[in-house]
């Protein structure tokens, strides 16, 4: 095989479709050695289909964006593909030229963090498996400029030679002409920063998309100092690229999508309130196509609060009750304390006082269980000037909402180089306060208390056989019985070991 000329490709943890239950892919983040490689393949990250050439059925959705902007940038399909990390013996040979590797945490240092070091049990899969795929022998065999691209790209920034560039930003735009350049012997910076798109310009995948990711826009205003995506100003596709999108997935078999930005509730707005009538409007329209299920990636929960009506029209529009048991969505409460807010996260609450937001938090919540709404949540310990007390706030926010299904996930604070934190210094189990392992604790007893109806609710969208939702139920109930344990020790204050 002489290989493609650009190959766009991921390890097997990020291609994959997670038997059709998008949370399973956090099972990434467990230590290799406490599961075998087939169990992990078959139940949590199966592998995506591979067609008779090598490429990836379903791909991340930001490299298919970026397989379209290449496309579209003048390169044949000839020369591109998004390669099944199984079969690039297809992919990469004599001609390739350029291997892209997409991953939004490839070392390990964001979520991996916090089990690596409570449970000390060695390498994650998520690391095991980028670093496998980075050394690749048909890689070391035709020595291609290899390219680190997507969320998590920043974390390689001075650690590893087996790259040869790292790429921060967004792709459509900047990285087809990196190619050109890289293809030519022209000099390319180690590390390249992408040009922001315009919403208009995010062009339409060419194939379909892990989870139906359906992207609908980029960006937020709100200017949380700690996370990436508010480094980037406010853009909305069209809704016709989106349906396009959409329809791909669909046309794919793919028939439950979720919209993607970083609040959905702010599609369309040129604003700071949400535009009620273009958010339903798109709403309607993704419905009208008829997938299977909707959900949304993410929604803040200041926009859910500000503008409550929207939530009940979006369930009825979708059929949440009759076409879906529920809808989904990842929200940050990152903490209860308005000292904290005050200093990272002021735009948090708007228009509301930051005083409100423990109070913010607990109506969206009651307005999520009336709407069958499940939201993930994260929480962000060692924030810089965290105190006790601030902690303690966030562990009384979480016992109140217990009674309302969820999941709630604390993640260490870690500085990211595009934040206006990326010079602080990160937080770890070695920082960590009495106050701090009640509250994980807190959050793993909230956890644990939901899991049942959560993979009652879940199955919903899952592709699993019968074996695998056995083998589900089975790992539910001995999480329930062996983290008890932990959980002891965690809400007397203490390290889990």
């Amino acid at each position: 095989m002489s290989g493609k000329r650009i190959v766009l490709t991921s390890d097997a943890t990020m291609m994959s479709n997670y038997n059709g239950g998008v949370m399973l892919g956090f099972a990434a983040i467990l230590p290799a050695s406490m599961i075998s490689e087939r169990i992990f393949r078959w139940l949590f990250c199966p592998p995506v289909e591979a067609g008779p050439d090598g490429s990836a059925f379903l791909a991340p959705c930001g490299m298919r964006k970026v397989e379209a902007a290449l496309l579209e940038a003048g390169f044949s399909r000839d020369e591109v593909m998004v390669a099944h990390p199984d079969r690039l013996d297809k992919a990469i040979g004599p001609d390739t030229e350029i291997v892209g590797i997409g991953h939004d945490d490839p070392m390990g240092k964001i979520a991996i963090r916090e089990i690596e070091e409570m449970i000390n049990r060695g390498a994650p899969y998520n690391r095991t498996k980028f670093l496998e795929l980075l050394g690749h022998p048909l890689i070391k065999e035709h020595r291609p400029k290899v390219v680190i691209g997507g969320n998590g790209s920043w974390e390689l920034k001075g650690e590893d030679d087996r790259v040869d560039h790292i790429y921060l930003g967004e792709g459509e735009r900047t990285f087809p002409s990196i190619c050109r350049k890289i293809i030519a012997g022209e000099e390319v910076p180690k590390e390249v920063e992408g040009e922001a798109v315009p919403g208009g310009e995010i062009p339409i995948n060419r194939g379909a998309t892990v989870g139906g990711i359906v992207e609908i826009g980029r960006g937020c205003w709100r200017g949380c100092s700690f996370c990436s995506p508010t480094m980037r100003r406010p853009r909305h596709r069209p809704v016709s690229k989106i349906l396009e999108d959409a329809l791909v997935n669909l046309e794919a078999g793919q028939g439950d999508l979720i919209l993607h930005s970083e609040d959905a509730f702010m599609y369309g707005s040129v604003g700071t309130d949400p535009d009620g009538d273009r958010l339903l409007d798109l709403f309607r329209q993704v419905k009208g196509i008829g997938p299977r299920t909707v959900d949304v990636s993410h929604v803040s929960l200041a926009s859910v609060y500000h503008s409550q009506d929207l939530l009940a029209e979006i369930s009825e529009i979708v059929g949440v009750g009759t076409d879906q048991r529920y809808m989904s969505a990842w929200i940050g409460i990152e903490t209860a304390s308005p000292d904290l807010l005050a200093k990272h996260m002021k735009k948090k609450t708007h228009p509301a006082p930051l005083e409100a937001w423990p109070e913010m938090v607990r109506e969206c919540y009651a307005l999520f269980d009336d709407q069958s709404w499940l939201p993930v949540a994260s929480l962000v310990l060692g924030l810089p000037g965290e105190t006790a007390s601030d902690v303690v706030l966030t562990t009384e926010l979480v016992e109140s909402l217990k009674g309302s299904v969820g999941l709630i996930l604390p993640l260490f604070f870690t500085p990211i180089g595009e934040t206006r934190l990326g010079k602080a210094r990160g937080f770890g189990r070695d920082r960590a306060i009495p106050e701090h392992w009640e509250l994980v604790g807190t959050c793993l007893e909230y956890n644990l208390r939901h899991l049942k109806t959560l993979h009652s609710y879940y199955s919903e969208r899952m592709t699993a056989g019968l074996g695998q939702h056995l083998a589900l139920r089975g790992i539910n109930l001995f999480a329930d019985i062996t983290l008890k344990k932990y959980l002891a020790r965690m809400k007397r204050g203490e390290p889990p070991n």
